[in-house]
């Protein structure tokens, strides 16, 4: 194996993972942070997908001693009127690394704790070292300009990854930074002591609170304390100039009835603080000897608390990706391709999944600028102008009127399956009271599939196409084989074996349905996951059927983000 010289810049979490990755993979790292560590960052809430991730890494005994706060699920009073209803983390162990809770850390420990594994396990880290210019043009090598106790120098490697966040330097050379005309908020935010006021299943979960002007979100941490923050459209920025930090904050929090009944009494403890137009992505991710990663390369809204999912899957991708062009060089041009492409496909479902939720809101809470401006009521929204998930839901309803409520609904089954049985919230409640409600959903969807008695490929060519996936567990990146047709529509979640593309091949030219397909698929080797790749098939365009009267069964597409079930991508 060649082993390559990899400059990481920036020492988040995007950074520490990438190097942690890298030194796995067996190459030598040296990592330039900004700040000194410990340092304050927001961003405290994780999902399950992160923890699988730094589990696999060998992280698990630090951060199962560092104590901090077990997020098993976030909940939402999303809506004027709406019950509650809880995003449940809680899935089957189909294997050792997939998991059922994720944690809520204080950022400023947990950033510490991995670069300071990262100095453990042989990387070279450089605290309190500002990267000044990074050359990454050349062929054969990249070069970066450092400030730090022992002056101004030049530092080259073999490899370079991004990690140094919204005002990556490389990303303003570049020019390629594209920010983002739907989530136009600003966060405002600060801390409270305040003791988890429920018990059992909800102990730990983040709280999501929809107000006239926005929504707040409640994060627990360690020590009794509470994360609470405001977002609120950009256009709050002169009402906060007119009256000051402190007292725009107060009003707002105090609008938001949900997050006073659960703070009560609740002292702040902390300074307040704010953040502006931080949803954005770039129209490059890599390419040369560089990789961009977490914040770097772009961020969305943070609803869902994906922040730190999307910089740790991006820094394994990343050097997964460099590792690969080390030993095969003649790949490169492939391995940015597939990276700009997963990288692409995990943000869009991102902004697909914030956009419904937020899409729902604005239909359920009163009349103001913030929810009207979140409302999707147009085919030609020129917000959504280079957002592929809106082109294709634009191009299917025009088989059909526009009906923005297909969209809503996507929102509204999954909130009716996580919905509490209780107006108010509760320590009464469980995740159990969830179970029928998910049993439900499945043999709805379970017997609109066994409706279909034809199924048909869309396009003339059933193909098998190249790409790569991350081994979940040496972390190494590997070519297989998906499906595609010839306009460019592919499935990449599953990789499939040739004879799969078989069955396809004989789907295309044979009366083929439902049970037949899934027979067909689970003699081939893909009994685990084979409902799975028909519904995966239907979500991208490749495949659609129909029943024994000639009528097309519409299968709704699920609202997906990496991070949480058992499929997670890294």
């Amino acid at each position: 194996m060649s082993s390559s010289k990899v400059l990481v810049v920036g020492g988040g979490p995007a950074g520490s993972i990438a190097a942690l990755a890298l030194i796995k993979l067996g190459h030598s790292v040296s990592v330039y942070e900004r700040f000194h560590h410990p340092r304050y960052r927001i961003g405290e809430s994780l999902l399950p997908g992160t923890m699988s991730i730094l589990a696999r890494l060998g992280l698990k005994p630090q951060i199962d001693a560092a104590g901090f706060v077990r997020k098993p699920s976030a909940t939402f009073l999303w809506g004027v009127d709406q019950a509650p209803w809880t995003f449940s983390f809680s899935v089957p162990q189909v294997s050792g690394w997939i998991y059922d809770h994720a944690l809520q850390v204080k950022r400023d420990e947990f950033d510490a704790m991995l670069l300071e594994e990262v100095k453990r396990r042989g990387g070279e880290v450089k605290q309190d070292c500002s990267v000044t210019d990074i050359r990454a043009d050349h062929p054969d090598h990249v070069e970066i300009d450092i400030d730090d106790a022992d002056g101004l120098r030049s530092v080259s490697g073999d490899y370079l990854v991004d990690a140094s966040g919204s005002d990556s330097i490389l990303v303003n050379k570049l020019g390629c930074r594209n920010y983002d005309e739907f989530y136009r908020s600003l966060a405002v935010w600060s801390y409270f002591r305040c003791p988890d006021p429920f018990r059992g299943d909800l102990r730990g979960t983040t709280y999501s609170i929809t107000f006239e002007h926005g929504w707040c979100w409640m994060i627990p941490l360690k020590g009794d304390v509470y994360s609470v923050g405001v977002i609120v459209d950009q256009s709050k920025a002169e009402e906060i100039r007119n009256e000051g930090l402190d007292n725009f904050y107060q009003r707002t929090l105090s609008a938001c009835r949900g997050a006073k009944a659960l703070l009560g009494t609740a002292k702040r403890v902390d300074e307040v603080r704010v953040v502006r137009d931080w949803s954005y992505d770039t129209s490059i991710h890599s390419r040369g000897r560089f990789f961009l990663v977490g914040d770097s390369a772009c961020f969305t809204d943070p609803l869902f608390s994906q922040g730190v999912h999307l910089a740790a899957q991006s820094a394994v991708s990343a050097a997964a990706g460099i590792d690969r062009i080390s030993r095969y060089p003649n790949e490169a041009d492939d391995v940015h391709r597939w990276y700009g492409k997963s990288y692409s496909l995990t943000f869009e479902q991102y902004h697909e999944f914030l956009a419904s939720f937020y899409n729902f809101a604005s239909f359920t809470e009163p009349e103001s600028e913030f929810w009207n401006k979140r409302r999707i009521a147009e085919p030609d929204d020129q917000r959504f102008e280079r957002r592929n998930w809106f082109e294709n839901l634009v191009k299917d309803s025009q088989k059909a009127d526009w009906k923005i409520e297909d969209f809503r609904d996507r929102a509204s089954t999954m909130i009716a399956i996580g919905r509490h049985s209780r107006q108010d919230l509760s320590s009464d409640f469980s995740d159990a009271e969830l179970v029928p409600r998910r049993i439900e959903w499945v043999s709805q969807l379970t017997k609109k599939l066994n409706s279909v008695t034809k199924l048909v490929w869309i396009g003339h060519d059933v193909r098998l196409e190249t790409y790569y996936k991350v081994d979940p567990e040496d972390f190494t990146l590997k070519p297989r084989l998906i499906l595609a047709n010839e306009a460019g529509k592919v499935m990449t979640k599953y990789a499939v074996e040739p004879a799969v593309g078989a069955i396809f091949r004989k789907l295309a030219s044979e009366e083929i349905g439902y049970r037949t397909l899934i027979k067909l698929l689970s003699d081939a080797g893909c009994a685990e996951n084979s409902s799975q790749i028909v519904v995966r098939l239907f979500e991208a365009g490749l495949l659609t059927g129909y029943d024994s009267s000639g009528l097309q069964v519409h299968i709704q597409d699920r609202l997906r983000f990496d991070g949480v079930g058992v499929d997670y991508e890294v």
